[in-house]
């Protein structure tokens, strides 16, 4: 199966092989931004790359075309309609086809719209569903007495992973009202991409007195929330983690400069414009406004020079373009200047560092023995562990007020967990307020990692989280306990990222216990289990006992649980012993009930308080997440 990187890349490429294909010739990388699909803005130096290495285009004189299109021109009438949907990887739009098959072949478009119905109706190679020309292969074939035997028909029978699909299934409730809500269903439930075959077949097996493989199809295409790429379907959830995986990689190739002469555009700017002015085309100056209002990330004058205008930082012309470049953008009302010669479009801070992640909530589970203690009624050394400000986190149920020498006004250090590895978030901690004080409540920083690398992140000073770390952990930090460091620089909302390999030894389990601790987190998301077993489970497999910070790091990993949660159940049920500073379980006191002294200190909550009124939030801030 594809990574993400992957299939991100193949979107784009078959987003571009559209948009080239209803060109009247090659075309620019510039002139294709605006032809992306909604949400997905990408730079330039990005859809560049992927021209460059797809072998779908070939360039011709820093243009691009479908690489093939000479063929196109000569080969058999159904071979160039096949070759052109089988390469773009999904359904082709009637209009775009026709439009394609005029310009290639050379006639007009009324002749190859008849001769596209002829062969439709004559052949089998290709279908008619909603407006687009569908290609057969992708259709399930309605033939033989029962499931086996449609696997068979459609070359299916040795696809395991459609066996594992399928089993996945039949265990759970899928089916919706129709066809095509199943498959959105299906699609959502599995957050992954399944072949246009494979997806069938799931929905027919819900379905199978009502469906028609072309129907079906028909249903997809009228949805907003199912995509084609590459021959699979995805669903929407899915759809936007690879635009924020596009994104990612366009401000890869933006921020590292991997790709772009060494430009000093502050420097340039600063000085006088060139005597000689640089004189700036209609279409150029739209589409430099489309980029930097379309990308969300600083875009810089000299990205949009080299690339777009394809000027070299050697030439003459390079400075009288920077500061008529500048002029332009610094003209432009929905535009914010971040730095000398960098560019942010106002509408660009994303919606998803406007609340917290899903995973950076604790889950509150049904069961009745998990409770939750109110943190002032705490043994003595549990409380502490809660209070740790250096362990501070989102929705951990308490509100910390360290002491005034813990601040840290020119740099901090943070542990960090699995949870915000995972999503690419880093709290905000009480500690960590004077370091970002200068900050507007919500604002994109830079990060800058050694020479070369600059990673755009967005504050959220509300919900005290930074967000868009994601691609410089999982590039140089282990998956849980890394010690990472914030310094400032003297560059405004500009910072250093700081990481020498240090660890807090508590919260890295080694590679062979985490690859242990995903499999029961797959396992758990699946078949629910309260926090009191799950601790149960964790704590059998360490003979020696464990320290709390192991145990909320490993917890973390299996199933997001605050450390208010923890201790809660290590203060209410007998089984949980502590031995100097580590904890370990009582096998022969696990069924024992909880500690009565603790019952009037429980929160109760809507969910677990019958017929009593709930604790007011504003009350007792300590929920336990």
């Amino acid at each position: 199966m594809a990574t993400d990187r992957d299939l991100a890349l193949r979107y784009l490429g078959d987003c571009l092989y559209g948009a080239i294909l209803g060109q009247a010739g090659a075309i620019r990388p510039s002139d294709l931004v605006r032809s992306l699909p909604q949400g997905m803005r990408v730079g330039v130096g990005l859809i560049r790359q992927v021209l460059e290495e797809d072998d779908r285009f070939e360039e011709i004189a820093g243009r691009f075309e479908i690489a093939d299109h000479e063929s196109l021109r000569t080969r058999p009438f159904g071979g160039a309609i096949t070759t052109i949907i089988e390469e773009h990887g999904r359904p082709v739009p009637v209009a775009l086809l026709i439009t394609a098959l005029a310009r290639i072949r050379r006639g007009s478009p009324q002749y190859f719209q008849d001769l596209l119905d002829e062969f439709v109706a004559t052949r089998d190679e290709i279908v008619y569903a909603t407006n687009h020309v569908v290609h057969s292969d992708w259709l399930l074939l309605m033939e033989g007495e029962d499931e086996e035997q449609v696997l068979f028909y459609n070359r299916l029978d040795e696809d395991d992973d459609l066996r594992e699909l399928w089993q996945e299934c039949e265990e759970r409730d899928l089916r919706k009202r129709d066809p095509g809500l199943t498959a959105a269903n299906i699609l959502d439930t599995f957050d992954r991409q399944i072949g246009m075959r494979q997806l069938a077949f799931l929905t027919w097996l819900h379905h199978p007195q009502i469906f028609d493989p072309v129907g079906f199809v028909e249903q997809v295409l009228e949805r907003d929330d199912i995509v084609a790429v590459g021959g699979q379907w995805i669903g929407e959830d899915y759809v936007n983690s690879l635009h924020e995986e596009l994104r990612g990689a366009s401000d890869e190739i933006a921020g590292e400069g991997d790709e772009l002469p060494e430009v000093d555009i502050a420097a340039i700017l600063a000085k006088d414009p060139p005597a000689t002015p640089f004189r700036l085309e209609h279409d150029d100056r739209d589409n430099i406004i489309a980029i930097v209002g379309g990308v969300e990330a600083p875009v810089g004058i000299d990205e949009l020079i080299i690339d777009l205008l394809e000027i070299d930082p050697e030439e003459r012309r390079f400075a009288a373009a920077a500061h008529v470049l500048d002029e332009l953008l610094d003209e432009q009302p929905d535009l914010i200047r971040v730095s000398p010669g960098r560019y942010l479009s106002g509408e660009a801070i994303p919606e998803w560092v406007r609340e917290i992640p899903r995973p950076l909530i604790p889950v509150e589970t049904e069961f009745d023995e998990d409770l939750v203690v109110e943190c002032a009624h705490l043994p003595d050394d549990l409380r502490r562990e809660v209070l740790d400000p250096i362990y501070e986190d989102v929705c951990a149920g308490v509100e910390l007020e360290p002491e005034e020498d813990l601040m840290a006004d020119d740099s901090g250090e943070w542990p960090l967990p699995h949870h915000h590895y995972v999503v690419g978030t880093l709290p905000i901690r009480a500690i960590d307020a004077p370091l970002f004080a200068d900050a507007p409540d919500l604002t994109l920083l830079l990060m800058r990692y050694g020479e070369r690398e600059v990673y755009p992140v967005w504050l959220n000073s509300d919900l005290g989280l930074l967000f868009g770390l994601e691609r410089w952990y999982h590039r140089h930090l282990p998956p849980s306990g890394a010690l990472l460091g914030i310094s400032r620089t003297d560059e405004a909302q500009t910072y250093l990222l700081e990481y020498d390999g240090d660890t807090d030894h508590e919260l890295c389990p080694d590679e062979e216990r985490m690859a242990e601790l995903e499999r029961k987190r797959e396992r758990v998301s699946h078949r629910p289990i309260s926090i009191h077993d799950l601790m149960i489970e964790l704590m059998r497999e360490h003979e020696e006992g464990i320290s709390f910070n192991a145990l909320w790091a490993e917890m973390n990993v299996v199933r997001r649980t605050s450390r208010v949660q923890i201790a809660s159940m290590l203060t209410l049920y007998p089984c949980f012993l502590q031995d100097d500073s580590r904890w370990n379980v009582d096998l022969d006191s696990i069924d024992e009930p909880m500690r009565e002294e603790y019952a009037e200190f429980i929160i109760v909550t809507e969910e677990k308080g019958d017929d009593e009124d709930p604790v007011d939030d504003e009350s007792d801030e300590e929920t336990g997440g």
